[in-house]
């Protein structure tokens, strides 16, 4: 099957790649369809925490087989609604994304499936290593953030999630990797901050002993707060590296989100990664992942000047859509459509159109065309906000004065 007609193919369907050679497990052990699913894998039918199996065979299971044949059969299973979504207004979906025709495994494993070869091989892992996480950005929660957790703990005066060890070495896990060693070829590593989570190394110097690394893709989102020569060294073992670094905005926007992160020194590591990926693009690529919410939706302009004109950077806008109070259409309508069409009018601007993901105008057509947010929406984002800056000294209006009068009704 060609490129052209591989596209045109899975625009067609509902055939997803993902649950036949790709194994999914998030930050608590929970095993899910993908990191891009809302809904995950839990129904009365789903799999057990990989750390309470005894087994290995993680890509089994009834609630897989069920997903497997509903994909098969063209329907649209509830499971994968955040891609239907995208899909229905034109945005590529991750589903469309992870059999990229211009990757080596994607292609063959779509193909095969498209002419009846149903079996599971493990070629692509998606892990989230734990919530152990240096930062508490303010679209987080404490399952993902064990700083996030500390704060909130504190504020609200109980404890409900401490910092939690990786599942990895409290499952079988490793002895999963070392089974499948010969056919993983792409490996997706989240945190928490994977890069400050011992077991990120411990997996990578057993995929080194295995004498699997040079046939493996590996791929990172970090916040790049603690990159350096450690982990160059490690990844050039590696077939390939891509790292994508989470970037919520620029100077005092990124630093009001992604706290205590400061802009200086992150700014300072984003020139020395596309230093770093220039050298051997080859072997090396690296990107930003930008959250499009209510806090960024003003930056966008100074984002894209900053890290797309002067850096060269490419950026890969994604949705806030948990918490829903900070969606990026969740904005007073003073302020909204003139956000909206600003951002659309740098996206329309040629000269960045190579380094910015053109589907993301869909997502400003959206905004500039949203009606006004439930006051419900309004009391939750304020709330949110006016906990965090009375613990980290920071203040809402300082850099989004537009929300004053939100901020003072609530």
């Amino acid at each position: 099957m060609n490129v052209k007609n591989m596209t045109t193919d899975i625009k067609n369907n509902t055939i997803c790649i993902l649950p036949f050679n790709s194994l999914s497990i998030g930050a608590t052990g929970n095993q899910r369809l993908c990191c891009n699913s809302n809904n995950g894998l839990n129904g009365l039918d789903r799999p057990l925490p990989v750390t309470e199996r005894t087994d290995i065979d993680w890509l089994d299971g009834i609630a897989l087989n069920r997903i497997r044949k509903s994909l098969l059969n063209n329907e649209r299973i509830k499971e994968c609604d955040r891609c239907w979504e995208l899909e229905d207004i034109g945005q590529e979906s991750y589903r469309q994304m992870s059999a990229n025709p211009y990757t080596e495994y994607a292609p063959k494993r779509y193909e095969s499936i498209v002419n009846g070869d149903h079996s599971t091989v493990l070629e692509k892992l998606e892990i989230d290593l734990g919530n152990k996480c240096n930062l508490a950005c303010r679209m987080c929660g404490p399952h993902s953030s064990s700083l996030f957790a500390e704060e909130y703990n504190k504020v609200n005066n109980i404890r409900i999630t401490p910092t939690s060890d990786s599942w990895l070495g409290n499952s079988k896990f490793f002895d999963l990797v070392r089974a499948n060693a010969s056919t993983l070829k792409h490996i997706y590593i989240l945190g928490g901050e994977p890069l400050i989570i011992p077991e990120q190394a411990e997996l990578l110097d057993l995929l080194i002993e295995l004498d699997v690394a040079k046939n493996i893709k590996l791929q990172y989102n970090s916040n790049i707060t603690t990159i350096g020569n450690r982990w160059y060294e490690t990844w050039d073992k590696f077939k390939f590296v891509e790292i994508s670094a989470s970037i919520d905005g620029t100077g005092g926007f990124y630093e009001y989100v992604r706290w205590p992160a400061k802009w200086d020194k992150i700014y300072n590591n984003l020139k020395e990664l596309k230093l770093w990926a220039s050298e051997n693009p080859q072997k090396r690529q690296m990107a930003v992942h930008q959250t499009l919410s209510n806090l960024t939706m003003p930056n966008v302009e100074h984002s894209v000047e900053l890290i797309c004109r002067d850096l060269g950077i490419f950026i890969m806008y994604i949705n806030v859509n948990y918490p829903e109070s900070m969606s990026p259409w969740v904005l007073p309508a003073s302020v909204r459509q003139t956000f909206a069409k600003n951002a659309m009018n740098i996206y329309n601007d040629p000269i960045n159109s190579k380094l910015v993901h053109s589907t993301t105008l869909h997502t400003f057509d959206k905004i500039y065309n949203s009606e006004d947010p439930s006051v419900e929406l309004q009391q939750e984002f304020i709330k949110r906000m006016k906990y965090m800056d009375e613990n980290r000294n920071q203040c809402l209006l300082d850099l989004h004065p537009w929300f004053e009068e939100w901020y003072n009704a609530y």
